[in-house]
């Protein structure tokens, strides 16, 4: 486990790969926009200013973990990063690195530190305290965070200021932001999806539009819907749905634009999605007994186990987690990416009917899934071991999707050959 400890403090030197001065028009603050590695970014930020405490149950901050995990080297393009209130900032342009200057007593302890981003800065701290010692560095430098420094133009601390800085607080966290999810939901184009759920256990779970609370957002339904709908993948240069792992809002925009030209054609296979999620929870559930090996050794891993949780390693969690849709309980964690290929891959067994009006599946899916996962689990491991068990590697990978579909195509030919008393 790192010592996050030998990480800088929020009022050392810290280098900056890149800063940029913005002029204000009101001459009231200097702004100031860095990218900051996290084996830079500070670790113990004061949140004075920030009305909101951290929540780190949130979905959002499991998304931001996430994130950090699977995203990688892409995290600074994908979060909106932290604001810091500050006294003053220094810069060291030949060594280019910045000071913070910040509270110096406890009276100003309520005015200088983040003022917007309080759930990026405590996972960044999670994560980093959860790596591996060895390596640690070398993963910090993968990752960058954006960071906006608000500078007053008076040290002074008068009224005017105050107000304003209180002003920029209430911006900051309580705006909402109306987006495309929201507006589609608005516009009732969810409400097919609404039918086929309605009744379902986690109904009630589902997020439907920003700011409504639910383990499960809407986004991520359509995402799996999408991996199954045939002219997704068409579109893609393979023909392989590995485009749609991460990229929600570009699956909400074929979503709303497949409802627009081909709406009947999509209302069918709104039909399975039902099955779709009870499939992925059952993956998710059995994937590990069925990949078998030394699973719990995998460093991406955690195991269920009170008593080594209690010695405090961070391999071992203390409650079961909960699989996506049914929340059952998991003898481990893992990245929920490694199963997009072989969730995909399932496709093969389902289509329209002979008449087209309606899409059925050729076999059980969480039958086959059940008789024929070991089998495909093994076919998969290789790529799995290859891909460095990277989770956005493996669930984008349109080699490992095409190989998997191909092995779930055997496997299916043979249970029909198989069901007719051919040997095979």
């Amino acid at each position: 486990m790192m010592n996050i400890e030998t990480l800088k403090h929020a009022t050392d030197w810290f280098r900056v790969n890149s800063l940029k001065k913005l002029d204000d028009p009101s001459e009231k603050i200097d702004r100031r926009e860095l990218v900051v590695s996290l084996d830079q970014y500070p670790i113990d930020f004061g949140l004075g200013p920030n009305p909101r405490r951290p929540d780190p149950k949130s979905r959002v901050a499991k998304e931001i973990r996430r994130s950090l995990e699977e995203d990688g080297e892409d995290f600074h393009l994908l979060n909106r990063g932290i604001t810091v209130l500050a006294k003053g900032l220094d810069y060291d342009t030949k060594s280019e690195r910045v000071r913070l200057r910040l509270h110096e007593s406890e009276e100003e302890e309520d005015y200088y530190g983040i003022l917007d981003g309080g759930n990026t800065n405590e996972k960044i701290n999670d994560w980093r305290r959860d790596l591996a010692a060895e390596g640690a560095i070398d993963e910090l430098k993968k990752r960058f965070v954006n960071m906006q420094v608000l500078v007053p133009r008076t040290n002074v601390m008068t009224s005017e200021v105050e107000e304003l800085l209180n002003d920029i607080k209430e911006a900051r966290n309580n705006s909402v932001q109306v987006k495309q999810k929201s507006l589609a939901d608005a516009r009732h184009h969810f409400d097919l999806l609404k039918n086929v759920l309605a009744g379902r256990p986690y109904f009630d779970e589902i997020s439907w539009r920003e700011g409504e609370k639910g383990a499960i957002d809407v986004l991520q339904i359509i995402m799996l819907l999408m991996i199954f709908y045939p002219p997704f993948a068409n579109e893609a240069p393979d023909k392989e749905p590995n485009g749609a792992y991460g990229r929600k809002e570009k699956c909400l925009d074929s979503f709303l634009g497949f409802s627009e030209k081909r709406g009947e054609e999509l209302e069918r296979w709104i039909a399975i999605v039902p099955d779709l999620l009870s499939l992925f929870d059952e993956m998710q559930l059995t994937f590990p007994s069925f990949l078998g090996g030394r699973f719990g050794k995998i460093a991406e891993v955690r195991i269920v186990d009170e008593r080594m949780y209690e010695k405090g390693s961070k391999k071992y969690r203390k409650t079961p987690s909960k699989t996506q849709y049914l929340f059952r309980d998991m003898k481990y964690e893992y990245p929920t990416a490694w199963l997009y290929p072989i969730f995909a891959a399932m496709r093969v067994i389902v289509g329209p009917n002979a008449d087209g009006t309606a899409v059925t599946w050729k076999k059980d899916p969480i039958e086959f899934w059940r008789d024929c996962g070991q089998e495909i689990c093994a076919r998969y491991s290789p790529h799995l071991r290859d891909a460095g068990y990277a989770p956005k590697k493996i669930a984008t990978s349109s080699i490992t999707y095409s190989a998997m579909k191909a092995a779930v195509s055997d496997l299916y030919k043979d249970s029909v050959l198989a069901a007719a008393g051919i040997s095979v």
